[in-house]
């Protein structure tokens, strides 16, 4: 299940597993009724994150920035 992305959530070989086909069919819709923005559709923050959270060592402005999207999104990081 991991490495999903929403793009191609409707394709045979995705890895979608069929049972969240209907949440990702639901976020393309409001997507499209402009109801979502895109980085509530595509979430870079949060997959930024994961990848600063699993690398060392950290640079003083991946630092700040990891640090200002824990508090915005309010991560105890």
């Amino acid at each position: 299940m991991f490495g999903l992305h929403p793009d191609g959530y409707e394709d045979a070989d995705s890895g979608w597993p069929p049972i969240l086909k209907r949440f990702a069919a639901e976020a393309w819709r409001r997507a499209d009724a402009n109801e979502l923005a895109d980085g509530e559709l595509y979430c870079s923050d949060a997959q930024w994150c994961g990848l600063y959270d699993r690398m060392f060592p950290h640079m003083a402005d991946e630092m700040e920035r990891r640090l200002a999207l824990a508090a915005d999104y309010g991560d105890a990081a």
